[in-house]
């Protein structure tokens, strides 16, 4: 059994790359060469349900501010090179003084929670396609917590901890039977509190 690759986060502090990732189609194409691994701007078009003539675009958009790379050439053919994802996660951390950059970061969570919620859309309308065995583990918890910020910060680096040896692109040799699952942690204090 192969051992897991080791993580590579990449930190994005600057309002251009935010900017780069400040478009629904790029955040979900990066979305799914996480989740799938390396595919070409067709099989992305196929996925998505969208061009390969736009797709091809929004990945050469995303590649050139190093999100994202073409995976190594193995033949001649340059064109069908597959993309892949350039880190394992990213983590949007703006500069507090830079307005731009957190107008820009306000988007992408808005993008984001976004398409969180059309994935779960998705998988209520195809859900009866699943074995039982699937339905049975999928789950869909809501819970309110009393915590201080220390204990809330201790909480999802400890849930954190336990889910990353799990993700996708650092699990090299996951059983036969394992799938991409989508999994949507939302921890902030409740806004009727706040």
């Amino acid at each position: 059994m192969k051992q897991n690759e080791p993580e590579r986060r990449v930190r994005v502090r600057d309002a251009t790359t935010l900017r780069a990732l400040a478009h629904p189609l790029r955040l979900r194409l990066l979305r799914y060469l996480l989740a799938a691994g390396p595919r070409t701007a067709a099989q992305c078009a196929d996925a998505l349900d969208d061009t390969g003539s736009n797709c091809s675009y929004h990945l050469r958009q995303l590649a050139r501010h190093g999100l994202i790379e073409r995976v190594p050439a193995e033949g001649s053919n340059r064109r069908d090179r597959p993309w892949r994802a350039a880190a394992t996660g990213l983590e949007l951390l703006p500069d507090p003084d830079d307005a731009e950059g957190q107008q820009i970061t306000d988007a992408l969570t808005a993008i984001e929670l976004d398409e969180v919620f059309r994935s779960l859309q998705r998988y209520q309308h195809q859900q009866h396609k699943l074995t039982d065995e699937w339905r049975e583990s999928a789950t869909f918890h809501s819970y309110t917590l009393s915590l201080t910020p220390e204990e809330l910060r201790h909480l999802t680096l400890t849930l954190d901890a336990v889910i990353r040896p799990y993700l996708r692109p650092l699990r090299t040799a996951p059983p036969s039977d394992a799938r991409p699952v989508s999994l949507n942690l939302q921890a902030y204090p409740t806004p009727e509190f706040i």
